[in-house]
């Protein structure tokens, strides 16, 4: 499984891809903007990300705004819905709303930080990823 893993938190990032490396091959970026090209490229490339993470709360582009690009991407390039990218929010907040907005943006699951083994595992399988 292809996986990137977006968070602004160099140590949040390291501990997600670490966590993720038994699910598949990890890249990593550190905001949006570095997100949104990577996941680009992938799509064109024909080797899409099959699972995404993203903070909700990093400086610039917050998740949330990524996510609605991420999905305005596949939507562009025509990418069934069976087939578009998973993405997971991942925040230190367990807010409604952060929660209510990310699923209105058709986010695939939520994990609350600090991310565990259990946790992934758990949401992984509610997105049908394990």
């Amino acid at each position: 499984m292809r996986i990137l893993v977006v968070d602004d938190d160099y140590t949040s990032r390291t501990q997600l891809k670490s966590l993720l490396a038994a699910y598949g091959d990890c890249d990593v970026a550190p905001g949006g903007e570095a997100a949104l090209l990577l996941f680009r490229d992938a799509l064109e490339s024909g080797l899409p990300y099959e699972l995404v993470t993203l903070d909700i709360e990093m400086p610039g582009m917050d998740g949330k705004k990524v996510l609605e690009l991420l999905r305005a991407q596949e939507e562009k390039l025509a990418v069934p819905a069976a087939k578009r990218s998973k993405v997971l929010m991942v925040t230190v907040k367990n807010r409604l709303k952060d929660v209510s907005e990310s699923y209105n943006k058709e986010c695939s699951g939520y994990i609350v930080k600090p991310a565990t083994p259990q946790s992934l595992k758990e949401a992984l399988k509610e997105t049908g990823l394990a």
